[in-house]
């Protein structure tokens, strides 16, 4: 029921970017898509990470054994830097290429290309709500990756309406925001 409750309300921010983006027009929400294959890449291959994070975590802490924990976290934190950073420099470098094999609309193009920073941050954010929801879900606490969630998605919501005037870009503030929310509060849950 928790982990529900958690993924309805990460899949309703998800469903609030792309109705919003709609609402910017056409381009900005085919923009604003093809930059979410980004973050989709990037949070499959963290979330990779995150999986063995799940598994030897969960065996530490069956286990009782404090010391594996600390040096399965220590590895898998190391790893998941170096990932989200290799995909924040392909975004920043690569950015262009990767909108330019999605579409060959020109509008759509030109719309992403303005936005490609807020996804080069993206990994660097959002690489430790991955990771510790693999601590979370390895510990079975399910309860608390809910918890988080909610904390996260009723701040977020309002401040993405109070930046709506910002067009997307306020959309991707608000997002990006959200992303620092979830990694906060499961930190402090952590």
């Amino acid at each position: 029921r928790d982990i529900f409750i958690r993924s309805l309300l990460l899949q309703s921010v998800f469903f609030a970017i792309t109705l919003q983006g709609a609402r910017l027009g056409d381009a900005t929400v085919a923009a604003n898509a093809l930059l979410l294959n980004g973050l989709l890449l990037a949070a499959h291959a963290l979330d990779g990470l995150a999986h063995a994070v799940e598994a030897l975590c969960g065996h530490a802490i069956g286990a009782r054994d404090r010391e594996a924990l600390r040096r399965s976290m220590v590895v898998a934190c190391g790893w998941s830097l170096l990932a989200s950073v290799a995909f924040a420099l392909l975004f920043l470098f690569g950015g262009h290429l990767f909108v330019q094999m999605q579409t060959d609309i020109a509008s759509v193009r030109e719309t992403a290309f303005q936005y490609l920073p807020y996804l080069a941050v993206l990994p660097l954010i959002a690489v430790w709500s991955y990771l510790l929801d693999g601590l979370f879900i390895g510990a079975t606490r399910a309860r608390e990756m809910r918890n988080a969630m909610v904390i996260s998605v009723v701040i977020a919501f309002p401040v993405a309406w109070a930046l709506h005037g910002f067009g997307n870009h306020g959309l991707w503030i608000s997002f990006l925001l959200f992303m620092v929310l979830r990694s906060a509060t499961l930190g402090v849950y952590a």
